[in-house]
């Protein structure tokens, strides 16, 4: 079945920042050890992309030179055999094959230590492996792209810090290293970054909330007023450990909410990251662009 290829259909002068973007939370986890709390998948990165995401989180653990998936304590694997740690090569070589079939959409990669000692150790490892080789895959810059100067690239999104003396901020993605954690149990209010003076967030990640209580409390009043701008990114998850802690179980309570929810006609509400996105969702926030904005091209795969 064709598969709408809407980022492609829209112009190139749009703030990806206010065009909805369709993500998966934990985004590598389809295969991973302790399946019950720790996967938040069920589809790979390869199907993910097929389906219309265009938003990943990626966790990753450096040993030894090399960047493993992880979520926290959990080995991600290639397939469900566990035989094989998936590593970002894996990754990179998906985002990259999708992008040359498909070069005038474009993929939002959210970077983050998840295991270990964090340190700017981390950060310089990733740009000196998979960045500085591949320059000319990346859109680096700390301000929110137009559609047009992030067509065929990975947009960069770190979570992790960069030494003070290596490179400049300013080139080195989309500057969330002091991500505020949102573990609390008891508030539902997002956190406002400020990066610099042209990049400012609002994140909602509140983790631990039950999944009825993040819904109605919490991510659906953000919905309800959030306003992306050329400069502001509003990052919506959907995603929750709270309740029972089970991932599955949450996501099919939060999801239907979502799924009943009416997104705006007039503007884009933001970039969503959820755990266990299917077709339906993707295309909910996906093809919501199309009825905000005019299609210059089509829509489908050639």
């Amino acid at each position: 079945m064709e598969r709408p290829l809407v980022l492609s259909a829209l112009a190139d002068d749009l703030s990806l920042s206010q065009i909805n973007l369709a993500g998966t939370h934990d985004s590598a986890t389809a295969f991973c050890a302790l399946r019950k709390i720790a996967r938040c998948q069920n589809t790979t990165i390869e199907e993910q992309l097929r389906l219309g995401v265009r938003l990943l989180d990626i966790r990753l653990y450096l040993r030894r030179g090399r960047f493993f998936l992880v979520h926290s304590h959990a080995d991600c694997f290639t397939d469900d055999a566990h035989r094989t740690r998936l590593c970002f090569d894996d990754v990179f070589a998906a985002c990259v094959s999708f992008l040359e079939l498909h070069p005038r959409e474009t993929l939002v990669v959210s970077i983050k230590s998840d295991r270990g000692r964090e340190s700017t150790g981390f950060f310089r490892a990733f740009y000196e492996t998979y960045i500085r080789p591949n320059m000319s895959r990346w859109y680096l810059g700390n301000r929110v792209p137009t559609l047009g100067e992030s067509r065929g690239k990975l947009v960069l999104l770190r979570r992790c810090p960069r030494a003070s003396d290596f490179e400049s901020k300013e080139v080195c993605g989309l500057d969330f290293s002091d991500w505020e954690d949102q573990g609390s149990h008891k508030r539902t209010e997002p956190v406002h970054m400020r990066m610099s003076e042209k990049l400012c967030a609002e994140v909602q990640d509140r983790y631990h909330l039950p999944p009825d209580i993040k819904w109605a409390r919490c991510a659906k009043p953000f919905l309800d007023i959030c306003a992306p701008t050329a400069s502001r990114i509003c990052l919506h998850f959907l995603s929750t450990c709270g309740g029972h802690g089970i991932p599955a179980q949450n996501a099919g309570a939060v999801n239907a909410e979502f799924a009943a929810y009416a997104l705006r006609g007039d503007r884009a509400q933001g970039w969503f990251f959820l755990d266990f996105i299917d077709r339906s969702l993707c295309d909910k926030i996906m093809r919501s662009n199309l009825q905000i904005y005019a299609v210059t091209a089509s829509t489908r795969e050639e």
